[in-house]
């Protein structure tokens, strides 16, 4: 089990807030909260049933493991968002520093040794536990598949993102990040077994073995998909409103189960970029399904190759018809 650092801003801050139901008090920068036990869920009712349920944490247990040494707390948000407002201590990166939509293998190498830099600026050692937090847009997944990707051994989420932190009445820190950049180039491993190139994705066109997951919207799939997906639009696997924590594991499983996405076949999840598929990515991986390949390409990718077919909202395939 890692440990968790949060870096503080040097003031003393005591504050008693009497709330429904109970007493909670708040010392320094973080709240203190009874806490959810190491390798615990970190959802309101419990583990709800997740194979992987320590990769999920809530406020409660950032703030019981504040003062650990080995972990970082990266925000992914937009600059202006972090700046509002943030946990005390946390890094900062948004998505589209982390884009790769060209699956070729020398775009993977380099976009690996790219995105190394960037963690290394973070102040993450391949060593480190990374809790990960969004300001709601689940978006969070997007770096926890990066990590997965370069062979990243613990990093978790903050469920429901910053939303949940400022519900519990997380301490807050305003202004540019702090964090300080690790010591040393960050050294992936990467983990080809999460990744989905685009010749995976047509090799594996109407194998029943393999379904493919369109995260994004109904209209977007409705305007074109890649042949035989099925759409699951990626807020789905989260409440509908703020904080946005993850579904329960019978939910989930019945969600995807209708639309035949089973442990038994493998999936490769895609949406336009690979941030919005990051979500429903990380969230077969929290149920337990063993083989799952982000598609990053996408249909930006995809459908930027006139050679590659697809399929509109009439079922139609685009090889199929003819002018």
């Amino acid at each position: 089990m890692g440990r968790v650092r949060i870096q503080t801003v040097p003031m003393v801050l005591l504050v008693i807030a009497v709330l429904a139901g109970g007493t909670h008090s708040f010392t320094g920068n973080v709240v203190a909260q009874e806490a959810t036990p190491a390798g615990e869920a970190a959802t309101p009712g419990g583990d709800a049933g997740y194979a992987h349920p320590e990769w999920l944490v809530d406020p409660a247990w950032l703030a019981e493991h504040g003062g650990d040494a080995d972990v970082t707390v990266v925000a992914l948000t937009p600059e202006e968002e972090f700046a509002a407002g943030h946990v005390p201590g946390a890094a900062q990166v948004d998505w589209p520093e982390l884009k790769v939509t060209d699956t070729s293998d020398p775009s993977i190498m380099r976009w690996q040794g790219e995105v190394e830099g960037v963690l290394t600026r973070l102040g993450i050692s391949p060593t480190d536990t990374v809790v990960i937090y969004d300001g709601g847009t689940l978006f969070a997944a997007r770096l926890w598949w990066v990590l997965e990707q370069l062979g990243h051994a613990d990093k978790r989420i903050l469920n429901g993102g910053y939303p949940s932190w400022a519900a519990a009445d997380g301490a807050v820190e305003t202004g540019p990040s702090t964090a300080t950049p690790a010591p040393s180039l960050y050294m992936s491993a990467p983990n080809s077994a999460a990744l989905a190139s685009l010749e995976d994705v047509r090799a594996a066109l109407d194998d029943p073995g393999v379904v493919l997951v369109d995260a994004r919207t109904a209209e977007e799939f409705a305007a074109g998909h890649i042949p035989g997906a099925v759409n699951l639009d990626f807020p789905q696997n989260a409440a509908a409103e703020n904080p946005k924590v993850w579904k329960s594991a019978a939910e989930l499983r019945a969600l995807y189960a209708d639309l035949g996405v089973t442990p038994d076949k493998t999936v490769f999840p895609y949406c336009a970029t690979g941030v919005r598929s990051a979500v429903t990515y990380f969230t077969l991986r929290l149920l337990g399904y063993p083989d799952v390949r982000l598609y990053t390409g996408s249909w930006e990718e995809w459908s930027g190759r006139p050679d590659l077919p697809t399929e509109t909202a009439d079922g139609r395939r685009q090889d199929e018809v003819t002018s």
